[in-house]
């Protein structure tokens, strides 16, 4: 019997045939796909907690007999202690996109060109929280998208912002938020001619993926 992989992703995600599905099945796994309710918020407080709390317990029922889970999204586990909760419910490997990207940024320092395809109040929610971990963003740029906009940037967008990013001086790594946009199948677009280091969310999955050796 093959391998099989769970992802746990937002409704509102616009990438999983062309970037999981497709990326994981070609690596030899069946993917199966459990979809979270997209709602505002970020996981935090007892309403959010409680709808956390119900989404596990049935991606627990949905994804038995999965050898890894992905949860390719940020609410609920943008630090430890919702991480290890949302791991709780579950009984083999978790990889949170959020832990993925501080883990894969911290390989090469903690000195970043920060992309993210959200509006400013979010853009900057992100570079705060990447600070909390101890990750500087000594420049940045947003790409001005709203929630539901964000299934319109493509590879060559980002690699227009990346060659921006080469400009930069005394930075580690480029980082590009959000696992809605391209990033492992669109990994080689992004990537093209930089000569920083580029880590996107769903990169950074996957590198994290391919470690456990299953």
């Amino acid at each position: 019997m093959g391998k099989g992989i769970g992802i746990i992703i937002s409704s509102e995600h616009p990438r999983f045939d062309c970037e999981y599905k497709k990326t994981f099945s070609a690596l030899g796994y069946d993917v199966k796909k459990y979809i979270m309710d997209f709602v505002p918020g970020h996981g935090f407080n007892d309403d959010e907690k409680k709808l956390i709390k119900d989404h596990m317990e049935n991606a627990r029922d949905f994804l038995r007999g999965c050898d890894a889970i992905i949860y390719a999204r940020s609410y609920g586990a943008f630090f430890i202690n919702g991480i290890s909760y949302i791991r709780s419910f579950f009984d083999v490997p978790v990889i949170f996109s959020t832990e993925s990207i501080i883990k894969n940024i911290k390989k090469y320092g903690n000195k970043i060109y920060t992309i993210t395809p959200y509006a400013q109040k979010r853009h900057e929610l992100e570079i705060k929280w990447l600070n909390h971990y101890g990750i500087r963003s000594m420049a940045s740029l947003s790409l001005g998208r709203d929630d539901g906009y964000l299934k319109y940037i493509e590879p060559y967008d980002l690699n227009e912002a990346v060659k921006i990013a080469n400009k930069s001086l005394n930075i580690d790594a480029i980082y590009i938020a959000c696992t809605f946009m391209p990033g492992i199948s669109g990994k080689n677009i992004i990537e093209n001619d930089s000569k920083i280091p580029v880590i996107s969310a769903n990169g950074a999955i996957l590198n994290d993926f391919l470690e456990l050796n299953l």
